[in-house]
C-alpha cells in the first residue's frame, strides 16, 4: 500500500502548489480543506493527476470470527 502524502511547493513568484500523493480517486478532493488550512489560503485552481482517475484501494482491516454449532 502506498503511503499517503501531501506535497507542498513554494514557488519563487509566491504561488503555492500542493499535490496529494497515494490518494486515488475522488478521495483526494476531500483533502482540499486540509490543504487550505495548512497554507492559510483559498484554493482557486486545481489540476487532476492520473491518480484521480484510478480506483481507490479498499482494504478491510476488520477481523471476523465465524462460529458454527452443529
Amino acid at each position: 500500500m502506498t503511503k499517503k502524502q501531501l506535497k507542498i511547493k513554494l514557488m519563487p513568484n509566491g504561488e503555492i502548489q500542493m499535490e496529494t500523493i497515494g490518494i486515488k480517486g475522488q478521495k483526494c478532493l476531500e483533502y482540499i480543506p486540509l490543504m487550505e488550512s495548512i497554507a492559510d489560503i483559498k484554493i482557486t485552481d486545481k489540476k487532476l493527476t492520473e491518480e484521480y482517475y484510478e480506483q481507490e484501494e479498499i482494504i478491510n482491516t476488520e477481523e471476523y470470527e465465524i462460529q458454527t454449532d452443529y
